[in-house]
């Protein structure tokens, strides 16, 4: 049987022990993170014609127009790191309007490479490509954009597809020009309140509908408007308050409050 003194060797053993295994795990997390952070400051990334480091950063691209499969940006992953690295192009969708898309190549040594189609899945990996030292894999973007919205697109690099290295963003934005955008409805009517006459006006648009409806929601007169105006007869209406609206196609309804007063 152990006496006081053997029990207490045997608890000691067991916390050297425990400290070694400590310290090894340890030295082991400090190792991964070195490695990360030296591959981090090996790799530099920038805008094609540019030699600024955009690493971690966004750059932003604006259009104007519906386009398809429009080309954007070229960014350069530069190998730094004093070895060959195989490399692997992941696209992550941060954000983006569901009737968009986004494609992308990845070649090795500024070279195009392969073209990958776009996908409605939040990643997407490319196929490994050998970058070679003191080269750059070349990344080449495209989007469809056929409606106005923002999109956000993040395009890692790694050699596993999982542990990213690096990345940058493209955020893109489309403002349509005003011909391609819905009407915007516009809707006066004089005089009010109204006696005789009330004068319905819609500037710049025409082909309209008009509806009015009383407080109770009854309606009391619809009709279409083939210019941008239109004189109503309200004499034969009551007197109280009415609610004029105007629609027209891809517009918004606009309504506006009327008084008859005889």
């Amino acid at each position: 049987m152990l006496n006081r003194t053997g029990l207490i060797h045997i608890f000691a053993l067991i916390v050297n022990l425990n400290v070694l295994i400590m310290k090894k795990i340890l030295l082991s997390i400090v190792s991964v993170m070195a490695i990360v952070l030296s591959a981090n400051a090996q790799l530099t990334i920038n805008l094609s014609g540019t030699s600024t480091d955009i690493q971690g950063q966004s750059h932003n691209v604006p259009l104007i127009e519906a386009v398809w499969s429009e080309h954007l940006v070229d960014f350069l992953y530069n190998n730094e790191t004093g070895s060959d690295q195989v490399w692997i192009l992941t696209r992550e969708i941060i954000s983006q309007p569901a009737d968009w898309g986004n494609y992308y190549c990845w070649g090795a040594n500024g070279v195009a490479g392969t073209c990958y189609p776009p996908d409605a899945g939040q990643y997407y990996n490319s196929d490994p490509e050998t970058i070679l030292n003191g080269a750059a894999g070349l990344l080449t973007t495209y989007v469809t954009a056929p409606s106005s919205g923002t999109a956000t697109y993040r395009y890692h690099v790694s050699t596993d597809g999982q542990t990213f290295l690096g990345y940058v963003d493209l955020i893109v934005e489309n403002f349509l020009a005003l011909e391609d955008q819905a009407p915007i409805l516009t809707l006066n009517v004089a005089p009010n309140p109204a006696s005789e006459n009330l004068t319905i006006n819609t500037p710049g648009i025409s082909n309209t509908t008009i509806k009015m409806v009383d407080v109770l929601g009854n309606i009391v007169l619809k009709e279409t408007i083939w210019g941008e105006s239109k004189k109503i007869d309200v004499t034969k209406f009551r007197n109280g308050v009415y609610f004029v609206s105007v629609e027209a196609e891809g517009a918004k309804a606009v309504t506006r409050k009327v008084i008859v007063r005889h």
